[in-house]
């Protein structure tokens, strides 16, 4: 090989490994912006599903953070520590942070949580039970009152029928029937 040659191949190896170099770098670009497009997505999802639970994290027992994000996004913990994403891991701290002091995030508070719940239902259940005794109360009360109203109802018919007997066999003249005939 002839130096022209030599000189020619070693530019043509130099070319070819910064071309090399150039696609890494598109590479690694189009990477940094896929995690952070599925950290981001990760997130959103996250604080969806805490709407949707009433404020608790449905998933990790109620725990939310980088590593659960990480997890959520389909990648490793670690990329968020790494020299491209640590912009990234530290947006992650903290949203996590924001979302602890906003929302109702981790073991022991959802377990506080759940049991104030419980007593808010229980709550609600002793005086919906409380409220259907009194109903049930007051219906026997308009039940014994309807008794005596029917009883009542029954003993002015009979009255009535009887002083109708005695009118009729007493020739006596109803006033309400004269009226009406001197109506029509």
């Amino acid at each position: 090989m002839t130096i022209d040659a030599r000189t020619l191949a070693l530019h043509s190896t130099e070319a070819r490994r910064a071309q090399i170099r150039e696609k890494a770098k598109q590479q690694g670009l189009l990477r940094t912006i896929e995690v952070r497009r599925k950290v981001e997505e990760a997130m959103t999802n996250v604080t969806e599903e805490m709407k949707a639970n009433g404020g608790i994290y449905p998933h990790n027992k109620g725990s939310v953070s980088s590593a659960e994000v990480a997890r959520r996004a389909g990648i490793h913990v670690t990329t968020l520590f790494s020299p491209c994403q640590k912009e990234l891991g530290q947006q992650v701290k903290e949203w996590v942070r924001d979302l602890k002091c906003l929302q109702i995030v981790g073991r022991v508070k959802i377990r506080r949580t759940l049991s104030e719940r419980i007593a808010d239902w229980k709550t609600l259940y002793e005086g919906l039970a409380q409220s259907h005794r009194d109903t049930e109360l007051e219906l026997q009360a308009r039940e014994s009152e309807l008794e005596l109203v029917r009883a009542e109802l029954q003993r002015l018919k009979l009255e009535n029928t009887s002083l109708e007997r005695l009118l009729k066999d007493n020739n006596v003249v109803s006033i309400y029937r004269s009226s009406r005939a001197d109506a029509n």
